[in-house]
C-alpha cells in the first residue's frame, strides 16, 4: 500500500505548492487564474486516444485534452464547441459545421477543417461507436478552411449525435496523417484542442497536463495545471478523496452512498449525479457460434437463471435496476415496455431448468453444460467479480459448470473481440445519446475486430434493416421500427442485457465555477476548464 500511495503523495505535494501560490486576494466568485486540480483514476491502459478506446480512465483524460465539434449541457442541449453552428439539409443527408476561426492545436500548430475531414476519414473505422454510421457516410468536403460537409447516403435522423465531443473528439491531421495511427506515439502523449496540454506520462503514478495557451475558450482555463493520478483500487479512491488528495472523481457506485454521506458531513466537495446520461447497462455477449449456445432457448435460459435483482441491490448498491430490453429506459419516445425482460425472463431457476430441459441439456449427473465466463478486471469495473460471482453462482444452481475467468483489460479484449475465444463474456457499455450508437454494436452483422463491438457472431439482416429504418425515419415514428428490435432480440438473445445504472462525479469544494464545469450530460467528464481555486 505504501508503494502505491507514494507517488500519489508526490503528486499531490507537488500540486499543494502551486495550489498555495495562486493569488489570495482575489473575490471568491471572481475567476482567477493559478492552482492545480488532481483527479484521480485507475491505472490507464496502451492509449489515451478514444477514438480508439472507450475504457472510463482515457475518457475521463480526453476532457482535459481533447475537444469537439459540440458537447451536451446538463439538459441534454448540444453546446457548441469547435463549430460554433451547424445547418442540416432539408433532406435530412448534407450537415454542414461552421468552425471556429484561426484555432490552434495544443502543439501551436493551425487547426482547420481539414483536420476534421481527416478525423472523420482516418479514424471512424476505428471508433467503437462510428463504425456502424460509416457505411452511411458518403463523403465529406471542405469547402473552406472554416467549414467542414458531411453528405450522408441516406437520411439519419440521430446523425449529427455522430458528432459530439465524447464519440468524435477532433484529430491533429499533421501528427497521424501518413502514419500507422494505432501505433502512433500520440496515443500517449495526445495533440488536442483542450483546455490542458499533455506533458508528461509517468508509468505507475500519473499524467501531468498544463494550461493550454492555445486553447479555443479565452481566458479559459484559469487553472495552471491538472494532475491525473493512477489509484487502482477503488477504496483508496475514495480514501484520497476523503483526505483531499484528490478534487475529482467518478466513484464505483458502491461507494457513491458513503461518499454522499462524507459529502454532506466534511463539506470538503460535492457529489453531483448526471442527471440525464446515457445508460450504463451491465451484459453478457454469448458466442453463439460455439455449438452448445447455438439455440436462443438456451440463452433465454441463460438470462432467466440470473437474479438480476440481486444484482442492482448487492453490487450496485441499489443504483442500478434490472434492464428492461434491448432499448434503453432513459429512451422514453423509443423504448416500448410491452417487450419486458422483467415479465419475460424473470428470475425462475425452476423454468431455467426447464428450458434447458426442452433445448436438449437435461441434468445427468448433476450437470447439464459447461461453459468459459470472462471479464475484465481492471479498476473500472468495480462490478466485475461481484457480478460474476452472483452469476456464475446462479448457473451452477441449475447444473451449468462454470469455468470462470476475470483477466486483466487488454487480455480480455483480445480474448473476446480479437480472438473470439469465449463461451460468456461480461461487460459494461454505455448506450450512449441514442440506440444508433450504444445499441447497434452490440447486436447488428459484425466482421471487424473492434472492441466493444458483437462479438457474438449474431448477424441478422432483418435486424439490421430494422434498425436501419429506425435510424432515418423521423423521432415519431422510431418507436414503431424500435418495438420490432426489442422483439428479435428478445427471441433471438444474443447478448443478455442484465441492468441499468447512474453516475455521479464527486469535486472538491474549493472551486468556484462548480455549476458550470457540471453543466454536462451523457458521457461527459469535467474538462476543468471553467473552475479556479478559490
Amino acid at each position: 500500500m505504501n508503494m502505491t500511495f507514494r507517488p500519489l503523495a508526490a503528486l499531490v505535494c507537488l500540486a499543494a505548492l502551486i495550489v498555495g501560490g495562486a493569488g489570495v486576494g482575489h473575490a471568491q466568485g471572481t475567476p482567477k487564474r493559478g492552482g492545480t486540480a488532481v483527479i484521480g483514476v485507475s491505472v490507464a491502459g496502451a492509449t489515451l486516444n478514444t477514438q480508439l478506446t472507450s475504457t472510463v480512465t482515457a475518457l475521463t483524460i480526453a476532457d482535459l485534452w481533447a475537444s469537439g465539434l459540440y458537447k451536451y449541457d446538463e439538459n441534454g442541449g448540444k453546446k457548441p464547441q469547435i463549430a460554433s453552428s451547424w445547418d442540416i439539409s432539408k433532406d435530412g443527408k448534407v450537415y454542414t459545421f461552421h468552425l471556429r476561426p484561426n484555432l490552434k492545436w495544443s502543439d501551436g500548430h493551425a487547426f482547420s477543417s481539414a483536420d476534421a475531414a481527416f478525423t472523420l476519414a482516418a479514424f471512424a473505422k476505428y471508433n467503437t461507436y462510428l463504425v456502424k454510421v460509416l457505411p452511411n457516410i458518403d463523403r465529406a468536403e471542405t469547402p473552406d478552411a472554416n467549414t467542414f460537409v458531411v453528405y450522408l447516403k441516406e437520411p439519419q435522423s440521430s446523425a449529427l449525435e455522430a458528432f459530439d465531443k465524447e464519440i468524435f473528439p477532433l484529430m491533429p491531421k499533421h501528427i497521424y496523417d501518413g502514419t500507422d495511427i494505432p501505433t502512433n506515439a500520440a496515443n500517449r502523449a495526445p495533440v488536442g484542442l483542450g483546455p490542458f496540454r499533455f506533458v508528461k506520462w509517468e508509468e505507475g503514478r500519473g499524467i501531468t497536463f498544463e494550461r493550454n495557451e492555445h486553447y479555443w475558450d479565452q481566458p479559459k482555463p484559469y487553472l495552471d495545471s491538472v494532475v491525473a493520478v493512477f489509484i487502482p483500487n477503488v477504496q483508496q479512491q475514495l480514501n484520497a478523496l476523503y483526505r483531499g488528495e484528490i478534487d475529482v472523481l467518478r466513484p464505483a457506485l458502491p461507494q457513491v452512498g458513503r461518499a454522499i454521506e462524507q459529502a454532506k458531513a466534511k463539506n470538503t466537495f460535492e457529489m453531483r449525479e448526471v442527471k440525464v446520461n446515457a445508460a450504463e447497462r451491465l451484459s453478457l455477449d454469448v458466442n453463439i457460434s460455439h455449438e452448445t449456445f447455438s439455440k436462443p432457448l438456451v440463452r433465454q435460459a441463460l438470462l432467466t437463471a440470473i437474479d438480476r435483482e440481486r444484482i442492482s441491490k448487492d453490487v450496485y448498491q441499489g443504483l442500478a435496476f434490472p434492464a428492461m430490453n434491448a432499448i434503453p429506459e432513459q429512451f422514453t419516445l423509443l423504448t416500448d415496455p410491452s417487450v419486458d425482460y422483467n415479465k419475460q425472463f424473470a428470475y425462475d431457476p425452476v423454468k431455467a431448468g426447464k428450458m434447458l430441459d426442452e433445448a436438449g441439456f437435461p441434468l445427468k449427473d448433476g450437470k447439464r453444460l459447461s461453459l468459459d465466463f470472462t471479464s475484465a478486471t481492471n479498476a473500472d469495473a468495480f462490478y466485475a467479480e461481484p457480478a460474476a460471482q452472483i452469476i456464475s453462482a446462479n448457473w451452477r444452481a441449475i447444473g451449468i459448470d462454470v469455468k470462470l475467468n476475470l483477466i486483466e483489460g487488454q487480455l480480455w479484449t483480445n480474448k473476446v473481440f480479437r480472438d473470439r475465444n469465449f463461451d460468456v463474456s461480461m461487460v459494461s457499455l454505455t448506450a450512449r445519446t441514442d440506440p444508433l450508437f450504444g445499441v447497434d454494436r452490440s447486436f447488428l452483422c459484425n466482421t471487424t475486430n473492434v472492441p466493444y463491438v458483437n462479438p457474438t457472431g449474431y448477424c441478422n439482416p432483418d435486424l439490421d434493416a430494422i434498425a436501419a429504418k429506425a435510424a432515418a425515419v423521423p423521432l415519431e415514428e422510431r418507436r414503431q421500427w424500435y418495438k420490432q428490435y426489442e422483439e428479435i432480440i428478445a427471441r433471438d438473445m444474443p447478448h443478455l442485457t442484465l441492468t441499468n445504472a447512474k453516475k455521479f462525479f464527486a469535486i472538491s469544494s474549493r472551486f468556484g465555477g462548480l455549476d458550470e464545469e457540471m453543466d454536462l450530460a451523457f458521457n461527459g467528464n469535467p474538462s476543468m476548464a471553467s473552475v479556479w481555486v478559490k
